[in-house]
């Protein structure tokens, strides 16, 4: 019988703590500005969005490797699917108009950091380098979430 062909990888323990950790957060968070309708459409979206990010763009101009470069691992499912869209719940669950940019400024902040280790402990290897995360990091929050929930809010509340 064929094993199958799947790889834990080198630091695979810390996507998988952070991982645990965010949902957990997500799970008990008191849900202040969000409801679980929002946040199963949101954990959806954005997984979906950094999937396809990284099958259209990471993959195929080999930016970086999560791991071994030809295999799916845990370290890549969590960090693809799971972590991303914790962040983005619990920044939603925090957002206040009046206090966009100190939120906004704060979750670019340590989702530079998480990066930053993610590299540190092995898991993230290649040419890209994380401080061109920034700017992503900075759309994400500052623009992209804020219509997201707005959207949602129109069209399914």
């Amino acid at each position: 019988m064929k094993q199958p062909d799947f790889d834990l990888g080198q630091g695979w323990w810390y996507p998988a703590i952070l991982g645990s950790v965010l949902f957990l957060i997500v799970l008990f968070m008191p849900k202040v500005r969000i409801n679980w309708k929002e946040i199963y459409i949101t954990f959806g979206i954005i997984g979906y969005i950094v999937w396809m990010i990284d099958t259209t763009i990471a993959v195929p101009f080999d930016i970086f490797d999560i791991n071994h470069p030809k295999k799916t691992g845990l370290s890549e499912i969590i960090l693809y699917g799971v972590i991303p869209s914790c962040l983005s719940i619990i920044y939603l669950n925090l957002y206040k108009r009046e206090k966009k940019w100190t939120l906004v400024t704060f979750f670019v902040i340590i989702s530079f950091i998480l990066e930053w280790l993610t590299s540190k402990v092995g898991v993230m290897k290649g040419a890209w380098q994380i401080w061109w995360s920034i700017p992503i990091f900075l759309v994400a929050y500052a623009f992209f979430l804020p219509w997201h929930l707005k959207f949602i809010r129109k069209k399914w509340n």
